[in-house]
C-alpha cells in the first residue's frame, strides 16, 4: 500500500505554493486564511492528515521541521525534522496522552530563529516528555485538535 498524500495546513505555505496559488500569497500577506484553517480541522476530524510547519525547542535552539498529523495512524502526531538534500532526519513520534500546558508568544532561548509574529509556542506535556512546539498561529487549533485524538482513531 502506498503512502497517503498529506496536504499542508493553512499556515504552512511554501514558495511553490505561492506560485501555484497566488491567492494564498494574498491571504498570507493580509493575515487571512480564506476559511482553510477551519476546513483543516474538519478534515482532520474526518480522518484526513495534514502537515504543519513546526519548530521544536531542542535545548537552547529551535530545530525546523514539520508535524505530521495523521488520524488513524499508530502514531497520529509525528515531528519530522527538516532535511537538507542528501541527509536524513529521524522522525519522532509524540506519545500521548497529551496535555497542552499553554499557548503563547515564541520567547526564550532560540526564539530569534522563529518568525515570532507568525508563530505561537505550544507547551505540551506528552506521556514520555515535554515538548515546546512553535507552529503557525493559524494552525494552533488544528494542532490542538490532533493532540486530542486517540492513537489509531
Amino acid at each position: 500500500m502506498g503512502r497517503r498524500t498529506i496536504r499542508r495546513a493553512a499556515g504552512t505555505v511554501t514558495f511553490l505554493d505561492h506560485l501555484h496559488s497566488p491567492g494564498r500569497l494574498f491571504d498570507t500577506v493580509t493575515g487571512r486564511n480564506g476559511g482553510r484553517a477551519e476546513a483543516d480541522v474538519a478534515a482532520l476530524r474526518s480522518g484526513e492528515g495534514r502537515e504543519v510547519s513546526a519548530f521544536v525547542r531542542d535545548g537552547r535552539r529551535f530545530r525546523q521541521g514539520s508535524l505530521i498529523l495523521e488520524p488513524g495512524a499508530a502514531a497520529p502526531v509525528v515531528w519530522r525534522p527538516y532535511r537538507f538534500p542528501g541527509r536524513r532526519g529521524t522522525a519522532l513520534a509524540l506519545t500521548g496522552p497529551f496535555h497542552v500546558r499553554g499557548v503563547g508568544p515564541v520567547e526564550g532561548p532560540g526564539s530569534p530563529a522563529v518568525d515570532r509574529g507568525a508563530f505561537r509556542l505550544l507547551s505540551v506535556e506528552a506521556a514520555d516528555r515535554s515538548w515546546e512546539l512553535a507552529v503557525p498561529a493559524v494552525d494552533v487549533p488544528l494542532v490542538r485538535a490532533a493532540l486530542r485524538l486517540p492513537a489509531g482513531s
